[in-house]
């Protein structure tokens, strides 16, 4: 489920840190769904104010050291879509899970949010071009905006723009480098087992002809 609205500059950010076999990961959440996730390498960092406080008690699947006493204390809400998505990230990245079900919310233009909306649509285990997203947005000239957007995406992993490759098939574009995205295609490769991820398959959009 993906809701969008506007940021609210008085709603609280919460995150927590979970260490993946890719190095740390940051997630961020407001409210009851997750608004950002980050890696511990990426570029360019997160701004303060985009991660927010410190996320759940130590402990958890995800935990930051040092939280007895937080202020301010972390909603009961917040804090349960923090410990489900670090809970999933741990499955994904154990090969168990492919569809994540933590509850996300975007905030971008109605561009960007188009684009990560088609993010979400690339199936587990394959990629698209970027000239691929661009053609199923109906516009197959705006390749350089669409790799701005996949680029400016705030959830890594669950809005999969680690799937998004050139139209040769090269591994360019990502956050935390060319080599942590295709670790991250290298896992869903095993996950999904014969007849994973390979070169783009143009104009195919969860198994159907667009």
């Amino acid at each position: 489920m993906t809701r969008s609205k506007g940021f609210a500059p008085e709603d609280e950010r919460f995150h927590a840190e979970i260490d993946t076999p890719l190095g740390l990961l940051r997630v961020v959440a407001r409210g009851s769904a997750i608004v950002g996730l980050y890696h511990g390498e990426h570029h360019p960092p997160p701004a303060p104010a985009l991660l927010g406080h410190a996320g759940p008690t130590p402990g958890s699947p995800c935990s930051v050291p040092g939280l007895e006493g937080q202020v301010p204390p972390v909603p009961e809400p917040t804090a349960a879509v923090l410990l489900q998505a670090c809970s999933e990230l741990k499955d994904y990245f154990d090969g168990s899970l492919r569809d994540f079900a933590t509850p996300i919310e975007l905030s971008g233009t109605p561009f960007q949010l188009s684009v990560w909306a088609a993010l979400r649509r690339i199936p587990y285990g394959e990629c698209r071009s970027y000239r691929d997203v661009a053609e199923h947005l109906g516009n197959p000239r705006m390749g350089r905006a669409i790799g701005a957007a996949v680029r400016a995406n705030p959830v890594s992993i669950i809005v999969p723009g680690h799937r998004v490759v050139s139209s040769a098939g090269t591994v360019i574009g990502y956050a935390a480098g060319a080599g942590t995205k295709r670790a991250l295609l290298d896992l869903e490769r095993v996950g999904a087992g014969p007849g994973g991820v390979g070169s783009p398959r143009r104009g195919y959009w969860e198994g159907r002809r667009t």
